[in-house]
């Protein structure tokens, strides 16, 4: 059993990597209202409670884009990171797609909105092909393109920007792919939009070109969670900070808190 303990203890410090703040690149627009939340959470706290999730290769992001903003914020000079193989097949990517309680006339009359109703597997392709940034899937089950055209990928993205800060005084909520037909139920329309692929999103965080909040899905085997790691160490150099983190989960690990889930799990925050 020690021994099993012992194993499981070197399997998150093989992961887990103190990293500069300012070296790292995010993928992703912030949304200003979570930020706030996030921040204050965190002061109250004290804690970064979960790692951030980074290429290795690369220092992208691949999860955490509030946090890396709010240790930025704070000042904070190091974060605590998940590192992982970005072009390892066991990671998948896709999107999250932003609902709102609007319908297709209403979503019309936001400035510059122009649409084209389509067929909705023929609106998804031209999306993909980047002729238009969003299709609104409405709940009578219509398909319309919002300012369809022709697009080189940064124009799209500005697009896309342009159109959810149209939007931004209302509730939007992002839900996977599996949770459309749930959703236009509830009489809520669904915006559908591209989904990017890794070498684009590891282009756009290189070059500081975001894309729009929530515009990726990480689908990533073998997360960290509830870390705790406190705020105090992440000042310190990144030696005493790895040295704290080290003696921190050695602590909890033989203390028999820590457990690997081999089944979805529904967390409650």
């Amino acid at each position: 059993m020690v021994e099993h303990i012992s194993s499981v203890l070197e399997q998150m410090l093989s992961r887990l990597e103190i990293r500069d703040v300012k070296g790292l690149y995010g993928h992703e627009e912030t949304i200003a209202g979570n930020l706030k939340r996030l921040k204050e959470a965190m002061l109250n706290i004290g804690h970064l409670v979960d790692p951030i999730i980074v290429d290795g290769k690369t220092g992208v992001v691949l999860d955490g884009n509030h946090r890396l903003k709010v240790l930025d914020i704070i000042e904070c000079p190091n974060v605590v990171c998940q590192i992982v193989d970005y072009q390892s097949p066991e990671i998948e990517v896709g999107t999250w797609y932003p609902t709102v309680a609007k319908t297709l006339d209403q979503l019309l009359k936001l400035d510059s909105i122009k649409h084209e109703k389509v067929d909705c597997e023929a609106g998804k392709e031209a999306v993909q092909n980047l002729r238009a940034p969003f299709m609104a899937m409405t709940p009578d089950g219509n398909c319309h393109l919002l300012n369809p055209g022709s697009y080189k990928m940064r124009e799209m993205i500005e697009e896309q920007s342009y159109i959810m800060t149209l939007l931004e005084k209302n509730e939007i909520d992002y839900i996977p792919d599996e949770e459309i037909k749930e959703l236009l139920g509830l009489n809520r329309t669904v915006l559908y939009r591209r989904a990017y692929n890794k070498n684009e999103i590891v282009k756009a965080a290189q070059a500081h070109t975001p894309f729009p909040p929530k515009s990726t899905r990480h689908i990533i085997p073998g997360r960290i969670i509830r870390l705790n790691m406190k705020l105090g160490w992440l000042h310190m150099d990144r030696n005493s900070a790895a040295a704290e983190l080290k003696e921190m989960l050695s602590k909890r690990t033989y203390a028999g808190n820590v457990r690997k889930y081999y089944e979805p799990v529904i967390v409650i925050y």
